[in-house]
């Protein structure tokens, strides 16, 4: 039997283009798989910019619920160089006269002169933390640090870095001189409370002048002419109050203070209402709204023009996204001074959209705690505050189980089948192709067979008839 090394050569029929054909029919299904997951893949773009746009809303809301995005207060000192101060979330309007009389210090001592890197003896150093009062030294009950003085620690400088790994209550560095060097200590904080004594007890009998080299012992000088720890001491209008630390936070509530030099003069702390960053948060909650809306609204809405569907037109999911906020801003907020989004000069135009009456608006802010209370719910009304209620809904709506997201893992999934299927479509087409070519070209050999006899058989008559 002959062999056929291309289709069709037997028989001369064009079988590569009849079994392509057939091949074609068999794809026939990818034709409408496709257009199907351009639309779904359409409709998830979508959802992504969808649920993107609610973050940013739900983190908008979130601000606006947040107590410190009402507390935007301008804070001026007459005297930076003397105090400065910040504003936080509990803060008020407010003038004051602040007198900065001594600063909040920690206490520093030093011990006697040495000679540089002069050998110390062994022996251990006690550091007992407590005050000094009158000259006089108190334990205040804390733990005292054991520093340990041995072979290969014995030199001012050894025993410091000692100091500072064992965790203790005071900080050590060496200074030195024309005359030598001594070890400092200092309190590693502020306030009368972090004084400290230090007891040093060799565990030489005393110290031995023949010794090669010659050892010495620390001598601590309690801090009289040197600086004791003490209390940071302030008047607030005439009223005399004190602080472990020169940063106050608790003596005026939402009121941070840093007192950084003795006033000379009283120093003119104000605090402000700074309506402006107010407005901000305000405008960037209706900004993230309207384009989540604009997104919605393009998203699920029919083009009578031009006779087409948007990507989510008849999704349940949008459409009740949709809704579901268009309600909750035509809700109210019971018990609030301010109730509804139109009382503070915010109105719904018929495209869902919000728009600002400026004047109306400005008026709503002159009295700030209720613009608050309206968005946070903060002044202890039933109810979630507005800002609180959309910042819910969202969260709700984007969590796993929510309907946002349910709907987008759904469509996941739809195009992750169809992608499937498109497999399983070229798979069967493939096997279908194979097959078909088998047969044909079984054929085509067959044909190319008798077409080979019957030129023979014709040669045959041909020569016997001569």
């Amino acid at each position: 039997m002959p062999i056929i090394s291309s289709p069709g050569i037997g028989s001369g029929m064009d079988i590569a283009g009849i079994v392509n054909k057939l091949s074609e029919l068999e794809r026939q299904p990818l034709v409408q798989l496709k257009k199907q997951v351009v639309t779904l893949e359409s409709r998830l773009s979508v959802y992504g910019q969808v649920k993107s746009q609610m973050a940013s809303l739900q983190d908008a809301s979130a601000k606006l619920n947040n107590n410190d995005a009402w507390s935007q207060f301008k804070v001026t000192s007459s005297n930076n160089a003397a105090v400065s101060a910040t504003a936080g979330g509990s803060a008020m309007p407010v003038k004051l006269d602040l007198e900065v009389l001594k600063l909040a210090k920690g206490q520093v001592s030093s011990f006697a002169t040495l000679s540089v890197d002069q050998a110390l003896s062994d022996g251990t150093l006690t550091i007992q933390p407590g005050s000094w009062a009158s000259g006089v030294f108190s334990p205040n009950g804390g733990v005292p640090h054991v520093i340990s003085i041995e072979t290969g620690q014995k030199t001012v400088s050894a025993v410091a870095t000692k100091i500072n790994s064992s965790g203790s209550s005071v900080q050590a560095y060496v200074v030195q001189d024309a005359s030598g060097e001594r070890l400092v200590l200092r309190s590693r904080h502020t306030g009368k409370d972090q004084g400290f004594n230090v007891g040093f007890e060799s565990s030489n009998a005393a110290p031995n002048p023949g010794a090669q080299p010659p050892v010495a012992q620390l001598s601590f000088i309690r801090p009289f002419g040197e600086q004791f720890a003490q209390d940071a001491q302030f008047k607030v209008d005439g009223l005399e109050l004190s602080s472990a630390s020169n940063t106050i936070k608790q003596a005026l509530p939402g009121l941070s203070l840093s007192l950084l030099q003795v006033s000379s003069t009283p120093v003119r702390i104000s605090v402000e209402n700074e309506p402006e960053s107010v407005k901000k948060n305000i405008q960037a909650w209706l900004d993230s709204f309207n384009a989540l809306n604009s997104t919605l609204g393009n998203a699920v809405k029919y083009n009578t023009d031009k006779k087409s569907s948007a990507p989510l037109q008849g999704d349940s999911t949008a459409v009740g996204v949709q809704s579901a906020l268009r309600s909750l801003l035509r809700g109210e907020v019971p018990g609030s001074p301010f109730q509804r989004l139109s009382d503070i000069g915010i109105s719904i135009q018929r495209d869902g959209s919000l728009v600002v009456d400026s004047k109306k608006f400005e008026s709503a802010l002159a009295n700030p705690s209720a613009v608050k209370a309206f968005f946070t719910g903060s002044t202890g009304f039933e109810g979630l505050g507005f800002a609180k209620k959309i910042e819910t809904f969202i969260k709700n709506a984007l969590d796993t189980e929510g309907r946002v997201a349910v709907r987008a893992n759904a469509l996941q999934s739809a195009i992750k089948r169809n992608l499937q299927d498109q497999e399983r479509v070229n798979d069967r087409a493939d096997r279908a192709q194979a097959r078909l070519f088998k047969v044909y070209n079984s054929m085509d050999s067959k044909v190319g067979s008798l077409n080979a006899l019957n030129s023979y058989v014709s040669q045959q008559f041909a020569v016997m008839n001569k």
